[in-house]
């Protein structure tokens, strides 16, 4: 009887080196709020999954990304010192243009032509690597014969896999493609043949955030809650309506509203009227978009009617400091973000005029 096996192999998520341009190596850095966000989209690509083992490298960078993929399942996460990245030795800590002004014959080796680099900083050639991490799959791939396994690795480590897998020589190495992080690379293993169905994949990463606003009211008044924190955690200051992203555990964008209006002032005493036909959509300048992977932003607008008391209304967490329910002649001027004024001023006029409209 043949015999399937699976292996969906990644990378970490960016990391702080990663953004400094920085040599990890056999050392580490945390990952950046875009490195989980990447972990969590691949996570989210991957939900459908039954893994019978997960397996990470014993870098803190490999281990937190495994930690965020393996979400909710009941598995343990195997460290494997052998996955660990190639080890650079003295160039580890420095940033790669250093490394390439002061050791440029090393340097040039070791991106052109793998096979003829020796290491004089004590650290791993290739073929070292090679010697390392492949009987390491190998023992891993036998353990769980017939299964889906999950490994958590790094970028070089896994050009020496996939290199493996698709018989190529070290001086190969570099083919295309590269691996960004938490690129998914998936092989099916029949009978000893290797058949790669992914490499180097990111069509998991998403560019348009999805996102929930609710226009929360009672009577003639409105809901604002002042952010301290933007959803990038600086300093923001800004008067808006509770909104905030779609989470994975949402099951619709009305439980998203919900439990963004949860959040942000502290009680469940809404009803969720209508979802209003326009969205709210914008572009991110370069700063964010580099910081969080997102271009553009996505919002669905609700319209809420509030049945509590004011007194119902707590600021919850570090983002919010101040809720208010303010009069719809000020709400204009009080609104911070000029996308949301000018989308009430367009789309929502007659909400001033006659909320009893959205009971038809």
């Amino acid at each position: 009887m043949r015999t399937k096996t699976t292996l969906f192999l990644t990378r970490h998520g960016e990391t702080e080196w990663n953004v400094e341009g920085k040599i990890q190596g056999h050392q580490d850095s945390s990952l950046t709020l875009l490195g989980k966000r990447q972990a969590s989209w691949l996570r989210t690509s991957l939900k459908e999954f039954n893994f019978d083992a997960i397996y990470s490298s014993t870098s803190q960078r490999t281990y937190h990304t495994a930690e965020i993929i393996r979400d909710k399942r009941k598995l343990d996460i195997y460290p494997s010192d052998s996955l660990k990245e190639i080890n650079m030795g003295s160039w580890e800590g420095q940033k790669r243009s250093d490394i390439e002004s002061n050791f440029p014959d090393d340097h040039r080796k070791f991106w052109n032509t793998p096979h003829l680099y020796t290491p004089r900083n004590e650290g791993e050639s290739f073929s070292q690597l090679q010697d390392r991490i492949i009987p390491a799959i190998k023992e891993i791939v036998s353990k769980h014969r017939g299964g889906n396994i999950l490994i958590v690795t790094h970028a070089i480590a896994l050009k020496v896999i996939m290199a493996y897998f698709r018989g190529d020589p070290l001086e190969k190495l570099w083919t295309p493609p590269s691996i960004q992080p938490t690129a998914l690379n998936k092989v099916e293993i029949i009978d000893n043949v290797y058949n790669i169905e992914l490499y180097g994949d990111v069509s998991h990463y998403q560019t348009v955030r999805k996102a929930v606003c609710a226009i929360a009211y009672q009577g003639n008044k409105f809901i604002l809650v002042h952010k301290v924190l933007n959803t990038f955690e600086d300093d923001s200051g800004v008067w808006d309506f509770p909104k905030g992203g779609i989470e994975d555990e949402d099951l619709s964008l009305e439980d998203a509203v919900k439990r963004e209006l949860m959040e942000e002032t502290g009680t469940d005493k809404y009803v969720i009227k209508q979802k209003l036909p326009n969205k709210i959509s914008f572009n991110f300048n370069e700063d964010v978009r580099k910081r969080t992977g997102y271009e553009s932003q996505e919002t669905s607008i609700f319209l809420v009617e509030f049945v509590g008391n004011q007194s119902d209304l707590k600021p919850c967490g570090k983002e919010i400091d101040e809720i208010i329910l303010i009069e719809s002649e000020s709400l204009l001027n009080k609104l911070t973000h000029k996308e949301t004024a000018a989308y009430i001023q367009k789309h929502c006029s007659s909400i001033f005029i006659d909320k009893s409209r959205t009971e038809e």
